[in-house]
């Protein structure tokens, strides 16, 4: 069952009192955007979603602790215990792996002192996704009822086996995060990665370079794809290597294939489809930001280029991709080029963007 639909979801539905209408998830997203409307209209003032984030965390009684160091973290927790909150004597516990952040209900808070503590965990590359983890806690107390507020406590991490609350909290965190009030008045008519530094300085400078390209994408008026790159196998070739079926023979060899898909602007109406798992051709410019012949490049191409392993090739459609280096993987921006349905790959540019080059694997 999808996790947006289990009944997990359909009960804090219910507790918040939204009605039921088939989408359970999508009433709670619209319940969490009107309560950021209620408070938009009390400061009118706010003109960013980083602006928003701090009114958030006032208005809902929450302090950021943010920590950059295991020293920052031992000294945070001598200090909030000393004070008389013994729950943070788990604080080093509750971020061991990949636990991004912990939100306690204070026990001994001072009149005027904010009920909870955000304790965000920015050691390492960690700090990469600071910004989502704040939205996430602050996503957990929008759709906190009265109820669960006196024994509340909850850790925030990354894993495969995802409670479907969780999945739900990611859901509104990332839409919180690049709430559309403030993100569609700033995509202008072009498709590039220069925009979704532009607009990520402007409106949430603390946010993984990622992330906001996500959100561009995704809000984005014209066709275009957002793609994340990386070496891995064919689904049948994980399922074999994990049941150890290669014992005999070598094994398969990952190759450059799509990892990510987030389609914008009717993509799919416009022929503009790439299935995820799709392998990249050696030819493509995507794959050589990928081999390190350089960290960024812009290529037109033509997606019919692109063939799966029975032979089937995507639509014969010219394409501009940017594509730019993150880590072991590379990010493509993929946007409609021209009207010629044979057009070939034409120059590449090569340029160094300069300024800030901040790299995420993910919300």
């Amino acid at each position: 069952m999808d996790r947006l639909h289990a009944q997990k979801i359909w009960k804090i539905a219910s507790d918040l009192g939204l009605p039921p209408n088939g989408a359970p998830a999508d009433a709670i997203l619209g319940f969490c955007e009107d309560r950021a409307k209620a408070m938009l209209f009390d400061f009118p003032e706010c003109a960013s979603p980083s602006e928003l984030l701090d009114i958030m965390a006032a208005t809902l009684g929450t302090r950021f602790e943010e920590v950059q160091s295991d020293d920052e973290l031992f000294a945070l927790q001598r200090q909030y215990v000393l004070s008389g909150e013994l729950g943070f004597t788990s604080l080093g516990k509750e971020l061991e792996g990949e636990s991004y952040g912990v939100t306690f209900l204070r026990m001994v808070a001072c009149t005027g002192e904010r009920p909870f503590v955000s304790v965000i965990d920015c050691r390492g590359k960690k700090s990469l996704r600071s910004y989502f983890t704040k939205w996430h806690e602050i996503a957990h107390l929008l759709i906190l009822t009265d109820q669960q507020k006196s024994a509340y406590k909850r850790t925030h991490g990354y894993g495969a086996n995802k409670d479907p609350e969780e999945t739900l909290v990611d859901l509104i965190a990332g839409h919180m995060g690049f709430l559309p009030t403030f993100l569609l008045p700033e995509i202008r008519a072009d498709v590039s990665f220069s925009e979704v530094d532009r607009i990520r300085l402007k409106l949430c400078p603390e946010a993984s370079f990622q992330a906001s390209a996500i959100a561009y994408a995704k809000n984005h008026r014209l066709p275009c794809l957002l793609i994340e790159a990386k070496l891995a196998l064919r689904k049948d070739e994980e399922a074999e290597t994990f049941q150890g079926c290669f014992s005999f023979h070598d094994p398969p060899t990952p190759r450059l294939r799509v990892q990510m898909v987030v389609p914008g602007g009717d993509a799919r109406k416009h022929g503009l489809y790439i299935p995820k798992n799709h392998r990249v051709p050696e030819t493509s410019v995507i794959h050589q930001v990928h081999d390190g012949q350089q960290d960024y490049a812009v290529a037109t191409e033509c997606l019919s280029f692109w063939k799966s392993s029975d032979g089937k090739r995507l639509e014969a459609l010219p394409v501009r991709i940017e594509a730019r280096k993150s880590f072991d993987a590379v990010l493509a921006l993929i946007s409609l080029a021209g009207d010629g349905p044979h057009l070939q790959r034409g120059t590449q540019k090569k340029r160094n963007p300069g300024g800030t080059r901040i790299f995420d694997d993910s919300y």
